[in-house]
């Protein structure tokens, strides 16, 4: 019997994966099963206002790319309020990030920081499976704050409850995302783990995925990050197992972010931040991508930046 697909996901990079990057990259690439939407935070009071949900709007969303909203925070009660709102709109399933590795998150007892306080995450757990049911609340981790042990002893808790799945960062929050990622303790935690398991973490390219594939023979669900928003045709290219990158491609899915990014936009500033986040992954994937990257740093308007890139002579690396 052949072994079922690999299932590739888009990961939530707040600030880069959003609803405009998911609409770009359907229009112009493939490869991808589905998206988890970067996170949402919780909100006290009773309601939660439409603005806030406007990125994982139904309507909204690109065809063919299934959305999987993403809640982060650390209080119950807050957590149905945002899941009833999302359950509102149609979803059915729906993930918590206990991962998010920003200090000021995790020292607030949210994302990674949920980790730390074991009531406080079978809280979590608990109010996300009332609310969706069995099978439809997911779990976003890293192995720890400060070291890996933490995530190994919160399995047994997090595997009691019946969650759809769980993605694990194989770093720890100190960490950020610098050093090595810890395939050792990620074994461990494979092993052990009864729920479905997705890996994150590292995918830059198409040997990454080899050898981790090989490697984890028993994963079958993928989160693709930061790599792919560096390249990306980086999903497609795993489908095909070879390099599938066409600058004119990359062109034509560039210019059509941008005005989507500029549609949104009030102004150059703001367009120009959206621009040098992307170019921040993107430009390290082009020869003298340092050069072009410094370039594009100092542009102040969205005419020198479109300058910078037509008098490059981009060239992947």
């Amino acid at each position: 019997m052949d072994a079922p697909a690999h299932e590739l996901i888009l990961a939530p990079l707040r600030g880069v994966t959003g609803l405009r990057f998911r609409q770009a990259f359907q229009a112009h690439l493939t490869g991808l099963d589905r998206a988890v939407a970067p996170f949402i935070a919780t909100v006290q009071g009773p309601r939660v206002k439409p603005e806030i949900l406007r990125g994982v709007d139904p309507a909204a969303q690109p065809a063919g790319l299934p959305l999987i909203p993403q809640v982060i925070g650390k209080d119950p009660a807050q957590l149905r309020v945002m899941l009833r709102a999302m359950r509102a709109l149609g979803y059915a399933d729906i993930d918590l990030n206990a991962g998010c590795p920003w200090p000021f998150v995790a020292k607030k007892g949210r994302g990674a920081g949920l980790l730390r306080d074991e009531a406080s995450l079978a809280a979590m757990l608990e109010a996300g499976c009332e609310e969706l049911g069995p099978g439809h609340f997911s779990l976003k981790v890293r192995l720890g704050l400060d070291d890996a042990t933490l995530l190994p002893r919160r399995l047994p808790l997090i595997q009691s409850f019946p969650l759809r799945e769980l993605c694990v960062h194989p770093r720890t929050a100190k960490q950020m995302y610098e050093g090595a990622v810890d395939l050792e303790t990620f074994a461990r935690v494979a092993e052990a783990c009864r729920l479905p398991l997705v890996y994150n973490g590292d995918i830059r390219t198409l040997g990454d995925f080899r050898r981790l594939s090989a490697r984890f023979p028993g994963i079958r669900r993928w989160m693709l990050g930061r790599g792919l928003v560096a390249n990306p045709f980086l999903a497609e290219s795993i489908r095909a197992d070879t390099d599938t990158r066409v600058l004119a491609r990359f062109q034509a899915w560039h210019a059509d972010l941008l005005e989507r990014y500029a549609a949104d936009a009030p102004g150059d500033h703001a367009l120009l931040g959206h621009l040098k986040e992307l170019w921040a992954y993107l430009a390290p994937t082009f020869r003298d991508g340092r050069r072009l990257w410094d370039a594009l740093k100092l542009t102040r308007t969205r005419a020198e930046f479109e300058r910078v890139l037509a008098l490059s002579r981009l060239e992947w690396a």
